[in-house]
């Protein structure tokens, strides 16, 4: 795998060039570059498999190399010290980053995982969720990037009917039967899907209010979907989601 870094940070760029370079011997660096423009010649002439991409360079951002580039046949790890906004736009796309200052561990999982093929159309549609939700905020919060064992799914929330927790593992049930199973935990969700009409009814289960039929009045408490599905509704949330339901 052959990767390369843009950075204005010379000091960033050695950095990462140490801790590939002594622990993942599978990656071949290529080059560096540290502003978008030496970015953009550096990807045309080495055609690397990974770009390490910093966010906020001199004579522009990450972001401006990407929409410069015909085709992003590459798999990116963006590195960054933007805000919890930007943050969540990252989140998300499903998209690889690292925080600045980047912890040397962080650093190789990321680089290990970099090794998993993407095809880059996908890669393509993740930067353009992630770019959307940037320029348009809120309202392009609304599409979600999924990443199971089979492919990179990329839903509109209002698809999405519940999500159920499994130890570390979250799957989500869609209104047209279809479940998938992520690598990331209910709590992420639960932060990610915040504003966007979902409410956590149990330790287990976070549901679209839009699809909510009726509260069970019984000792163990239910919510039910308009399908029939039935949700356990812990007794500590009964009263939070009526009053969810009543600002509504």
């Amino acid at each position: 795998m052959r990767w390369i870094t843009i950075d204005d940070d010379k000091q960033q760029r050695n950095f990462v060039k140490d801790i590939i370079g002594r622990f993942c011997p599978q990656a071949v660096f290529s080059g560096e570059a540290k502003n978008v423009q030496k970015g953009k010649v550096l990807i045309e002439e080495t055609r690397p498999d990974l770009v390490l991409l910093d966010i906020d360079m001199p004579d522009g951002t990450g972001f401006d190399l990407l929409q410069q580039l015909q085709s992003v046949d590459f798999q990116v790890v963006f590195i960054t010290a933007f805000d919890n906004y930007a943050l969540q736009a990252f989140r998300i796309s499903a998209l690889d980053y690292l925080l600045k200052p980047t912890d040397p561990e962080e650093l190789v999982a990321a680089i290990n995982r970099a090794g998993e093929t993407i095809q880059s159309k996908q890669l393509q549609q993740q930067i353009t969720v992630m770019m959307q939700y940037l320029q348009a905020g809120n309202a392009a919060a609304r599409r979600l990037v999924l990443k199971d064992m089979e492919a990179i799914h990329i839903i509109e929330t209002a698809e999405i009917m519940y999500l159920q927790a499994e130890d570390n593992y979250t799957t989500f049930f869609l209104n047209n039967g279809q479940k998938m199973m992520v690598a990331k935990t209910l709590k992420e969700y639960e932060q990610l899907l915040e504003n966007q009409g979902f409410f956590r009814c149990h330790k287990s289960y976070l549901f679209n209010l839009a699809y909510l039929k009726r509260i069970e009045k019984s000792d163990a408490g239910a919510v039910v979907l308009k399908d029939g599905t039935e949700l356990p509704l812990a007794i500590r949330k009964k009263e939070a989601l009526l009053k969810v339901l009543q600002a509504l």
